[in-house]
């Protein structure tokens, strides 16, 4: 049974196909939640045709490939499936039971969910004129895409130029190099008179780049070791963004730079807010509300332990002119209660 957010997310993916006027849904009226979860997340047939088209819509190369199989050969489309997603990092190579339908719904709806929005995407880099005119085809699709970028990274690593880049042969050195390779005895000999000047110049920077990095580490508070008991999820993420940031910076730097013009193809294009970075931002947004919502009811509770062991351990006045605890005067009332009921026995 799927909760209300899953069957929410269903609705929404339910009508993004019917969006996208896909044929298996022709003629299909449903309107209930629970009807759309059994359409699209319970292993038949009929799911299976969606899914197919779904990945088509994805690499329309696939269509050619199924095309000529047998319809004893579905095993053969799902491993198919299996390995497109495996393609886009969306799923294991061997995950059959994912494409088959038959895991968690939820894990079913993120997978149909992050193809349509590689379908949309694609969709919205076609219908871009300026895209066009950067682009050789509008009709490519986004795995064609990532081919094309893996088989640019593999001849750019592959390239002597970028070898040559990283093990530059600088034959003479530089005059600023040949102090760092020759022995420590020659450098005694032939350093200048000036050298005390120069390491405390030295000296100084680093100590400058010492203050700025012990200030960053101050704003940068997610880097530092986390409270013991504290959840380190956020943190971990943050710093996987921040790493991952960082890497993408510069490999643009470096190729804009220094590789571009050893290469015949265009620098890739990079989308900062995507329907993947929008969903993961989504996410996030509502663990955030949840994690407040458990920090607000915890609150509550121990507000409420509080009243109540303050209740039970105050002396109050009964009535009777004695003061007691609740506990102390339902002690009470229960001996008088066992003593009445003793008396009318008797």
């Amino acid at each position: 049974m799927a909760g209300g957010v899953e069957l929410r997310l269903l609705t929404e993916l339910y009508e993004r196909l019917q969006k996208l006027s896909c044929p298996s849904l022709e003629g299909v009226y449903v309107t209930e939640p629970q009807s759309i979860l059994e359409l699209l997340c319970t292993p038949s047939a009929h799911r299976l045709d969606i899914l197919e088209w779904i990945c088509t819509r994805t690499y329309p190369p696939l269509q050619d490939q199924f095309s000529v199989l047998k319809e004893s050969q579905a095993e053969l489309k799902v491993k198919e499936m299996a390995k497109l997603g495996f393609d886009l990092m969306l799923c294991n190579p061997d995950d059959v039971d994912l494409i088959k339908g038959n895991v968690s719904p939820s894990r079913q709806l993120a997978f149909m969910t992050q193809l349509l929005d590689i379908i949309e995407t694609c969709d919205n880099v076609s219908s871009s004129s300026e895209l066009q005119l950067m682009t050789p085809s509008a009709d490519k699709n986004f795995v064609t895409y990532a081919r094309e970028n893996e088989e640019l990274l593999k001849e750019l690593f592959s390239s002597p130029h970028l070898q040559a880049t990283l093990a530059p042969e600088c034959n003479p050195w530089p005059a600023d190099l040949k102090t760092l390779l020759v022995p420590e005895e020659l450098q005694k000999r032939t350093l200048p008179c000036s050298k005390d000047n120069v390491i405390s110049e030295h000296i100084q920077e680093l100590q400058r780049i010492s203050l700025s990095l012990e200030d960053l580490k101050h704003e940068c508070t997610f880097l530092c070791s986390p409270v013991a008991g504290e959840d380190t999820v956020i943190q971990k993420l943050r710093l996987a963004l921040t790493d991952f940031h960082q890497l993408i910076a510069a490999f643009t730097q470096v190729y804009e730079n220094e590789l571009q013009e050893h290469c015949r193809y265009t620098a890739p294009q990079m989308n900062t807010s995507g329907p993947l970075f929008k969903s993961v931002h989504q996410l996030l947004t509502t663990f955030c509300k949840e994690l407040e919502g458990i920090a607000q009811f915890i609150e509550t509770s121990s507000t409420i332990e509080g009243v109540v062991k303050k209740r039970q351990q105050e002396k109050e006045c009964w009535g009777g002119g004695s003061m007691a605890t609740l506990y102390e005067k339902i002690e009470e009332l229960k001996q008088n209660y066992e003593l009445l009921q003793t008396s009318l026995q008797d």
